[in-house]
């Protein structure tokens, strides 16, 4: 624990503070009216005002990324694919008989082929030069919320994991080449059995393909994808008539995925990760502690009275596996945790800072470490009142317990990495505090 004298303030600068221009009617010189103050700040390391620090991951869904991403050994280690899950063919299309003007409905059209259109993310992920991609058809269940790399459905009692991994398996569509400089879209051909699967119209049919690529470094990105059918009207067999069905489920599976350590704290990604810290903030520094140096008298209480400001300060680190790192600002947020003994799973409260801080995709390289500010002094003010039992009648009482996080969730499927409680450049609270015995009147 460290503390520093900050240069005295006299009344005419605490004035100044507070904004107040009243004439002092007593002195020409308000400078003359005697005023013991001294600002300080005292820097609390990690150890002395977190009195448990927990990790986890697991929340929002992969299905929740947007857009889907591709990939294959992108820096060297990261594969992505994406799953979907189309809507159901309509009942009946529209066609002319044969010999007649009118179109009816007709129920009994024979699929026979038919085109799956993925659209790409052309402003994010637009790769150098022309990618090819594959995609295969999904024969097995899958959940689109709990599917992993290695799990077709992840839930309570009913796991099941995929014949392969990475919803492996099935059978191939085929390859496709996507050249960005001639449009968004990429088409694979649909064959006859497939194109009949996929217009199964039962709550059954699974009508799912998977998506990857075959050129290996590349990030790219899925925005959407259409099954668009073929279909042999029984009333006109000499008439081809097309029906869109869009995606109605969709997800990202991806390997490896980096869990969480106490060594480090991690925030955001898809599923996000979060860090709760419980504070155990001192409400007096004793004498003879490293804090209490040149400061006039100890021991010094820390109130709310005292407080002038308080900051969470943390300093980034490059993100690992680097395949990981940020592709956007991220915003790192700080909320009340309601109910502490509920964690990971307990309900948040409102951000303790007015805005979150923006970590930059820069900040997490391997020489972009820096140090951030995240300021909550009204919240520590409310908690050190709490702590004294000077808390308003009638308030709630304030959770001692934060989550650190990313304020939107999930942010992709990157994450933001902060150094951890033991570790060189560790977390710490930053307060400063005005100590002043008041106006002494001669």
């Amino acid at each position: 624990m460290t503390l520093r004298t900050l240069p005295k303030l006299g009344l005419a600068g605490l004035l100044l503070v507070v904004g107040c221009t009243d004439a002092v009617p007593t002195f020409e010189d308000p400078s003359a009216i005697p005023v013991d103050a001294e600002t300080v700040e005292i820097l609390l390391p990690f150890s002395e005002f977190v009195d448990e620090f927990q990790v986890f991951a697991g929340f929002g869904s992969r299905a929740d990324i947007s857009p889907s991403l591709l990939a294959l050994e992108y820096e060297g280690e990261l594969e992505a694919r994406t799953l979907v899950r189309f809507n159901s063919q309509p009942a009946s299309v529209q066609a002319i008989p044969t010999g007649e003007s009118d179109a009816v409905a007709d129920s009994a059209y024979t699929p026979i082929g038919g085109r799956l259109v993925v659209r790409m993310d052309t402003v994010r992920f637009r790769p150098d030069a022309a990618v090819e991609l594959d995609a295969s058809v999904i024969e097995q269940e899958w959940d689109f919320l709990t599917a992993s790399w290695m799990a077709a459905v992840d839930t309570l009692g009913a796991d099941s994991p995929w014949a392969e991994p990475g919803a492996g398996g099935g059978r191939g569509l085929g390859t496709a080449t996507w050249d960005p400089a001639e449009g968004d879209s990429v088409v694979f051909q649909v064959d006859s059995l497939t194109a009949t699967e996929w217009s199964d119209r039962s709550s059954g049919a699974i009508r799912s393909a998977r998506l990857g690529s075959r050129t290996p470094g590349v990030l790219l990105g899925v925005q959407s994808a259409i099954f668009r059918a073929d279909h042999r009207p029984s009333v006109d067999p000499d008439t081809v008539v097309s029906a869109n069905a869009e995606s109605i489920w969709s997800t990202v599976v991806y390997t490896p995925e980096p869990g969480v350590s106490e060594q480090e704290i991690r925030v955001g990604g898809g599923p996000a990760r979060r860090a709760f810290l419980t504070l155990g903030i001192p409400t007096v520094l004793e004498e003879g502690s490293g804090a209490c140096q040149g400061v006039s008298a100890c021991p010094v209480e820390v109130t709310p009275e005292r407080l002038v400001y308080a900051g969470l300060v943390l300093r980034t680190r490059p993100v690992e596996p680097q395949a990981f790192m940020p592709l956007d600002t991220l915003g790192l947020d700080a909320r009340t945790v309601l109910s502490p003994s509920r964690i990971p799973r307990s309900p948040l409260g409102s951000p303790v800072s007015v805005e979150p801080r923006p970590l930059a995709p820069q900040d997490f390289g391997p020489d972009g470490a820096r140090r951030i500010e995240l300021p909550m002094t009204g919240y520590i003010a409310a908690l050190l009142q709490d702590l004294l039992g000077e808390e308003e009648e009638g308030a709630e009482p304030i959770s001692s317990t934060l989550a650190l996080m990313s304020r939107q969730e999930p942010s992709g499927f990157s994450f933001a990495s902060l150094v951890g409680p033991g570790q060189e450049g560790e977390p710490f609270l930053r307060l400063i505090l005005t100590l002043s015995d008041g106006v002494q009147l001669p």
